[in-house]
């Protein structure tokens, strides 16, 4: 999450109910400057975030030459590769303490995860070595494999076969340079979607050279036609929830989307702070990776995903549990799913530490969290202090590099070209008692929503932000609501209705 001050007004139709301006009009005071300020809410829903766009999807990192490579993709309305209805991350900000946090799915969107390997906690170490023995006697080229400084520079070579036409490539066999003129193909790129037919890659920030250093940089650009890999997500693009009066919203049900909308919400993950060495379904990462522990370090690209202690300060050598309590601002871990990356999961940083993330287009995440004063305890850390946060990420950014660019000064991550970002419950400012929520998807319909949820402090609050496709809706939830193992849909209908006349649910329209 980029800690930037993001107080503009963005320029997108509101048009339907009370709008984010009227909501600040009616319920604040007008100021001496004559400006009206906006108000706490309860509820604030994204209208319509289903567009089509582009992105530069990261293909390769070289730790060696400080470089990253990346390929272009463009993405429909729906689908995994569209930014926040594909996987997302899940990231915490102290200072906070995390009571209950859970994940529901429909269970049409977690079959595919529940095929996965789950790595429990404690017993992941002699499960990898389990695993690497049967790796060993089993080598093919659907497996993952390392990926080093020199498999990169190899992308500079290729093989010497070149071609002007495209053909369907098998996926994760092989990757296609071009510079948006020819093709070559290279050596196989563990991870990696292969690419077809070329395009113009997704302009980034002009590359900076040193002085020292005086020869052309090299571009790692490839493009990428994803129709044959978004056709089976969109057929299983779930419609449910849009029984709330959001108006004019377009939404065609097919036949299965009816069965689907009276299916119940699966919990897939739950965490407790009473009981959390008990906790299912998650894993807690934070950017502190270390060779000899776990996740990875180079002076090109620094630390990397790895596990962490259970107060989130230190890295671990294996997936421990959260205890539930990040001190300060300084204090900041990502959280995953239990499933480690296979060779189905989009190309992560070499010797990182990778899990899966949650994907579709109807999901949940309920936390139970307080959010106290703490002052940062660093001297020069840079960091915003006493400013906890609560945000989702497309999971390929932490897998990558969630800060910081490659040597050129070209992010090394997608998130600058539109990937995806929504902060969910994010304060701005030291000390600051209001959490506003925005989602950040460059080059494409992005905005925030000028109300603000009050930050819960000496009192715990129940928080759920909730996809139900087109929209999603961040919500302060009753105190009595019950971390149940499923939720029925009518129950996520109640929490996602929209009432036009309601003076704390503000609609904020990202699309038509």
């Amino acid at each position: 999450m980029k800690q930037t001050l993001l107080f503009a007004v963005f320029s997108l139709p509101f048009v339907f109910g009370k709008t984010a301006g009227e909501l600040c009009r009616g319920t604040a005071a007008l100021s001496k400057d004559g400006n009206w300020y906006c108000s706490e809410v309860w509820a604030i829903t994204y209208r319509n975030i289903s567009q089509a766009g582009t992105y530069n999807r990261t293909t390769h990192i070289d730790p060696r030459t400080g470089l990253c490579g990346h390929e272009r993709i463009d993405y429909p309305g729906t689908g995994p590769l569209t930014p926040l209805f594909g996987e997302v991350s899940m990231h915490l900000r102290g200072p906070m303490n995390v009571s209950q946090l859970a994940v529901y799915q429909l269970p049409s969107e977690t079959q595919t995860m529940q095929k996965r390997d789950t790595v429990p906690f404690y017993n992941r170490q002699s499960t990898l070595k389990q695993r690497d023995r049967s790796n060993d006697t089993n080598v093919s080229s659907e497996q993952p494999q390392s990926f080093s400084a020199h498999d990169a520079s190899l992308l500079n070579q290729g093989t010497g076969d070149t071609n002007t036409s495209c053909s369907r490539l098998t996926v994760t066999s092989t990757i296609t340079v071009t510079d948006c003129k020819t093709s070559s193909t290279t050596k196989p790129l563990p991870n990696t979607m292969s690419i077809c037919p070329p395009l113009t890659c997704v302009p980034t920030p002009e590359p900076l050279t040193t002085s020292n250093d005086t020869s052309s940089p090299i571009s790692y650009c490839t493009c990428t036609n994803p129709a044959s890999v978004v056709q089976p997500f969109e057929q299983q693009a779930q419609v449910v929830a849009t029984s709330a009066p959001i108006p004019n919203s377009n939404v065609l049900f097919k036949r299965d989307d009816f069965h689907a909308a009276a299916a119940r919400w699966s919990r897939v993950a739950y965490y407790t702070s009473s009981a959390a060495a008990q906790a299912t379904g998650f894993s807690f990462l934070a950017n502190l990776g270390d060779p000899q522990k776990s996740g990875t370090f180079d002076y090109a690209f620094g630390n990397s995903l790895g596990y962490v202690t259970p107060d989130g300060g230190r890295v671990a050598s294996e997936s421990l549990p959260f205890d539930g309590t990040l001190e300060t601002s300084e204090r900041e871990i990502a959280v995953f799913s239990d499933k480690e990356c296979d060779h189905d999961c989009p190309y992560w940083r070499p010797d990182a530490i990778s899990h899966y993330g949650w994907s579709g287009s109807s999901k949940a995440f309920i936390i139970e969290f307080q959010m106290d004063h703490y002052q940062n305890r660093g001297t020069d850390q840079g960091l915003i202090s006493d400013a906890p946060a609560w945000w989702f990420l497309n999971a390929a950014i932490p897998r990558i590099l969630q800060y910081g660019n490659d040597r050129n000064n070209i992010p090394c991550s997608c998130w600058s070209t539109g990937c995806g970002e929504f902060d969910a419950f994010e304060v701005l400012g030291n000390g600051e008692e209001r959490a506003k929520s925005t989602i950040h998807r460059q080059g494409n319909l992005q905005g925030g929503d000028s109300n603000y949820f009050k930050r819960p402090v000496g009192g715990k609050m129940k928080f759920a932000v909730v996809w139900h496709y087109p929209h999603i809706t961040a919500l302060v939830l009753d105190d009595d609501f019950d971390f149940g193992t499923d939720l029925s849909n009518e129950q996520v209908q109640r929490l996602v209705r929209y009432d036009e006349d309601s003076w704390v649910h503000s609609l904020f329209a990202i699309g038509d």
